[in-house]
């Protein structure tokens, strides 16, 4: 067998296979003698049908086959061999998928297209700056904190008429545009709408003092703070609340009033253990202590995500736009049409430049991952599921657990990109200038929402 690889240009290539008989002429005619021995036709006993007969009935179907094992054994064995970048995984040219005589086998020819990864440089000009930004925990953020707190631990009851702190249970149903008739096929959800929070004057008055089984027309802008919360509140996902805008009958179902907690010794211990907070200025003190905490570890997270974006948008590595267009049709399960891919490509085509810069920093500064590193990882994904829950796992409870996770090679594989992707973005913070700029909550929630 030959491999042969030609460069198109700098992001395409051409693998031509050559197949020479005795690649597959020995194995080809074993598995036709099996079939002899099984196969039944009129005329002749069992085992005793003529070989030409079984290889003009079954000989394609079996070349094939083998063909095709052949080929993806030693592609694979080529690209590794050859430490080839490739994106995506090579597929028959449009112009000729193969050359050779099926009726009399001989040499066959096969031709691919693959798609090479680009040359990346990573580097950032002077000029190039990142901002991570850091939450503003000024004394206004720990009120509304220490409020949310009181709120939470305090004492709900029952209302006949809403005031201005009050839950809204109720349902809402969408409305045609005039906001006179049910909308058909629409939205029906029970949801709770938190009077406080409500910043829209007109909407608050609307809503403060009505009663059980009240109706009312609202927008669904003025009673949830942004998408994601329109779409807890509609039971939709995001980007069906970021277009919504129908208008909405909501059915006040019941009326809920909490009353909150109040500053003392019994709510201290309650958040923070017994005898831990003595007065007041000391619970501030834990709740900014907390409130930091909370912000360094989601200001990380979000750091990332948007450094990412930013250093694909800034490095902007080629593709080879057209061959990743065809694979992601020939890949696809599902069939997939032209114009699904073209409004699809863009967000895909984020991922893939993520990838290509993401392995030359693994490739350039020789990064790697061991066996104790993913089990750690595994531990600390395994305690942090169960502390969601408020459940501590002791070491002799962990280590099955871990086992079990890492007998599975699929969840290995994924616990081991993550650590990649995590040491790939340490390095980069490393190689870029990066400059920490303060913001205010409402500010952070802005960028928060961005992304």
């Amino acid at each position: 067998m030959e491999i042969t690889k030609e460069n198109i240009d700098a992001l395409n290539g051409v693998l031509t296979v050559t197949v020479h008989p005795e690649d597959y002429r020995e194995k080809v005619e074993g598995i036709l003698e099996e079939y002899r021995k099984q196969v039944k036709m009129p005329g002749f006993r069992p085992g005793k049908v003529p070989i030409q007969l079984v290889r003009k009935q079954y000989g394609k179907a079996v070349l094939a086959d083998e063909l095709n094992k052949i080929l993806g054994e030693r592609l694979d064995g080529y690209i590794r061999e050859e430490k080839l970048r490739l994106l995506g995984q090579p597929i028959p040219t449009v112009e000729n998928e193969s050359d050779g005589n099926w009726d009399k086998p001989e040499a066959f020819t096969f031709r691919y297209d693959i798609g090479l990864s680009p040359t990346v440089d990573i580097k950032f000009g002077w000029f190039t700056k990142f901002v991570n930004h850091k939450v503003r925990i000024d004394s206004s953020l720990i009120d509304d904190q220490i409020g949310d707190l009181r709120r939470r631990y305090g004492k709900m009851s029952e209302r006949d008429e809403a005031g201005e702190e009050d839950l809204l249970i109720g349902e809402f149903v969408e409305l045609e545009s005039d906001g006179k008739e049910i909308k058909p096929g629409g939205i029906m959800h029970e949801g709770t709408i938190t009077l406080s929070e409500i910043k829209d004057k007109s909407t608050r008055k609307q809503l403060v003092g009505l009663a059980k089984e009240a109706e009312v027309v609202v927008k669904p802008g003025k009673v949830s703070k942004d998408a994601d919360d329109l779409a807890r509140l509609l039971g939709i996902d995001r980007k069906a609340a970021a277009d919504f805008s129908s208008p909405l009958r909501f059915s006040v179902k019941e009326i809920r009033h909490i009353e909150p907690a109040e500053l003392g010794e019994e709510l201290y211990d309650k958040l923070f253990g017994e005898d831990v907070v003595k007065d007041e200025e000391a619970f501030r003190g834990k709740v900014e202590e907390d409130l930091r905490r909370i912000f360094d570890r989601d200001g990380d997270r979000v750091f990332r995500r948007k450094f990412v974006e930013e250093v694909v948008d800034k490095l902007n590595p080629p593709l080879p736009e057209d061959f990743l267009k065809r694979w992601i049709r020939v890949a696809n399960e599902k069939p997939i049409t032209a114009e699904e891919i073209e409004s699809e490509f863009s967000e895909y085509a984020k991922g893939i430049k993520w990838q290509v810069i993401q392995n030359h920093i693994i490739d350039e500064h020789s990064i790697e991952v061991g066996g104790e590193e993913i089990q750690a990882e595994a531990g600390n994904a395994i305690k942090a599921q169960y502390a969601q829950y408020g459940i501590p796992l002791e070491a002799e409870q962990l280590e099955p657990m871990v086992a079990q996770m890492m007998s599975d090679q699929k969840e290995v594989r994924r616990v081991a990109e993550s650590i990649y992707e995590r040491k790939a973005i340490d390095k980069l913070r490393e190689l870029a200038k990066i400059k920490e700029k303060e913001v205010s909550h409402d500010e952070w929630m802005e960028i928060v929402r961005s992304l």
